[in-house]
């Protein structure tokens, strides 16, 4: 967690250029990378995950009363287990691709400094959110994460359009994750305690406890999660600036926060499960009906950005239905398949944005019926689109086959979602490789070339990581080093039943496009332009009585922050000044010093040392 942190704090006191900053911020995440292969080494051999758990505040705030309430606690605890280990080793994996791949095709981006910092401040979040096991500080990092996602996709400010959408990206997620705290408020009334492992024991035992208040916890969390999973209809902050935003940046916020939201998801769940059963299935099915919505909302229009954000937030929601099944009968314990699917969607989910934005932009559009002709003009990113549709397709495919009953009704939902994703993720490749490609005003089909090459390796990576994610996810021993516990293998019967539903998608799709390509895309256009029609009313509605209100608010405290900047910059002014030196100074002395600091006062703070 430390070095993107470190990577964050010299990316803002020193570097400036653009290589620089991108190779402060990949030295980051690779250093953090080590550092988890090493935790994940210390682990492998055992069962039970690494706690330490450090007080950080304890204010007396009565004398009477049940003791859980007398003192208000805030522990730094830190949990760190088999799920939490594979989890970062996806992100970073993912944003060590994504920086790469960036650092190369986002050279007209504006503000390369301030875009690689905002980076290693996200993945410092997101580190921190998934190893918290204090209520009170998993809110504290979701909210850096939170902050960090905002500015990366609103990273355009130079553009109207980009602003516009990213209005979206401050409301929405800020709602869900209002209600993320109102959740951990709500318990934290009725308990007295924010340390998961203090909370668990008391659900049903603390003197008051309701099943009506435990019900009413369990679904703002729910939706407070919901949000940042991005299950719809609570996906629009992703779906309206797929195209807006930088590539790199809507990739960063699809991939980490579907990992980030899935963890936390798996060990809130324990509270669902203590409310009443009924809760459990309203949550399941929920993430059922979104895992479908999802990808058939894909299939209405031809933005390629967009329909591969509606194809992941589908498989985001079919691993959270697969792991809230999990804990809907305690004879299951396949809870842990259900965030085998999200790790293995996430490379590729990351690998389908970067190629679809190559091949976007060398053609110059985002329409799937204006591209075309990519598999030989674009060999290289047309193939990587290819190969991270199909993984994406039959992601699913192993959770679905270790817990879920081809002949229930989740089954049933599920398998339409398996089936729409993976029409959708193999109709993005045929709609831009395949087919002519047309000359338009002031385009020339035959100045498309491929992407530089430098770019071309990292899609592929992406695409290998998630394969073996995949593969991975088909092995019960892999569920097993997850979670611990012994899974029954599935069947070769279950396999092949789920992965021919993917196999089925991929040919409806081939047939429909061999058949007749122009007629299955104007189909997807006109019925695009009906649901944009009807979102744009929607979103309307949303812009007066929600975003507006939201942002005169902040106008007017920007106001009263511009009011103190001048003594502000005063004191600054005299830091900055004793600090040139210090950033004129070679990278490396500057974060030895930094560790050795660090160190040294963790040292001091430790239990048994000045107490």
């Amino acid at each position: 967690m430390l070095a993107p942190l470190a990577a964050f704090a010299l990316a803002l006191s020193s570097v400036r250029t653009r290589r620089s900053a991108a190779n402060m911020a990949l030295l980051g995440v690779v250093v953090m990378l080590l550092a988890t292969l090493l935790v994940g080494w210390g682990l492998a051999n055992k069962t039970t995950a690494y706690s330490a758990t450090y007080q950080y505040m304890n204010l007396s705030v009565a004398f009477s009363g049940p003791a859980n309430f007398q003192s208000f606690t805030w522990d730094v605890a830190f949990h760190v287990d088999h799920v939490t280990v594979v989890a970062l080793l996806a992100i970073e994996i993912c944003v060590i691709g994504i920086l790469g791949w960036h650092q190369v095709m986002g050279r007209t981006e504006p503000g390369p400094a301030r875009f690689n910092a905002l980076v290693s401040g996200l993945l410092f979040g997101c580190a921190g959110a998934m190893v918290s096991w204090d209520l009170a500080e998993l809110l504290a990092f979701w909210g850096i994460a939170g902050v960090m996602t905002y500015l990366l996709l609103a990273h355009r400010w130079g553009s109207d359009e980009a602003a516009r959408r990213s209005r979206i990206v401050l409301a929405l997620p800020f709602l869900t994750d209002l209600s993320l705290l109102c959740g951990v408020a709500w318990l934290y009334a009725r308990y007295g305690v924010q340390h998961i492992d203090t909370l668990l024991p008391i659900l049903h035992t603390t003197t008051g406890w309701t099943v009506r208040a435990l019900v009413v916890g369990s679904v703002l969390l729910f939706i407070g999660i919901a949000g940042r999973l991005a299950i719809w209809p609570l996906n629009s902050w992703i779906t309206q600036t797929a195209v807006t935003a930088p590539p790199a940046a809507s990739a960063l916020a699809q991939v980490v926060w579907s990992v980030v939201a899935i963890v936390v998801l798996y060990r809130l769940l324990p509270v669902f499960a203590a409310a009443n059963l009924q809760t459990v299935r309203v949550c399941m099915y929920v993430c059922a009906g979104a895992a479908v919505l999802a990808p058939l909302l894909a299939l209405f229009g031809n933005e390629p950005r967009r329909v591969i954000a509606m194809l992941g937030s589908g498989a985001a929601a079919t691993g959270a239905a697969v792991t809230i099944h999990g804990f809907e009968d305690p004879r299951f314990t396949f809870a842990v398949a259900g965030i085998a699917c999200v790790l293995a969607a996430a490379p590729a989910r990351a690998a389908a944005i970067l190629a679809s934005s190559a091949v976007s932009g060398a053609m110059r559009t985002d329409d799937l019926a204006e591209m075309g002709d990519a598999w030989r003009r674009m060999r290289s990113s047309s193939l990587a689109l290819l190969l991270a549709g199909v993984v994406l397709g039959l992601s699913a495919s192993g959770a679905l086959a270790f817990g879920v009953s081809a002949r229930s009704w989740l089954g049933v939902l599920l398998g339409e979602a398996v089936l729409l994703i993976s029409i959708g993720g193999l109709r993005v490749f045929l709609g831009a490789s395949v087919g002519p490609l047309r000359r338009r005003r002031a385009f020339e089909p035959d100045r498309v070339r491929e992407v530089a090459s430098e770019s071309l390796g990292w899609p592929f990576w992406l695409v290998v990581a998630a394969a073996a994610l995949l593969a991975g996810s088909l092995i019960h021993g892999y569920l097993d080093y997850l979670d611990g516990h012994k899974h029954p293998a599935p069947t070769t019967g279950s396999l092949v039943l789920w992965a021919a539903v993917g196999l089925a998608g991929f040919a409806v799709v081939a047939i429909a496009y061999a058949v007749n390509k122009d007629g299955a895309l104007r189909v997807s256009t006109v019925t695009g332009a009906w649901t944009a029609s009807g979102s744009s009313a929607v979103a309307g509605t949303l812009d007066r009585f929600l975003v507006a209100p939201m942002t005169d608010l902040v106008r007017r405290l920007e106001l009263w922050i511009r009011a103190g900047d001048g003594a502000l910059g005063r004191i600054a002014g005299g830091a900055g000044r004793a600090t040139l030196a210090g950033v004129r100074a070679p990278a490396l002395p500057v974060v030895l010093v930094l560790a050795v600091a660090l160190a040294f006062v963790i040292g001091l703070i430790a239990p048994g040392v000045l107490r």
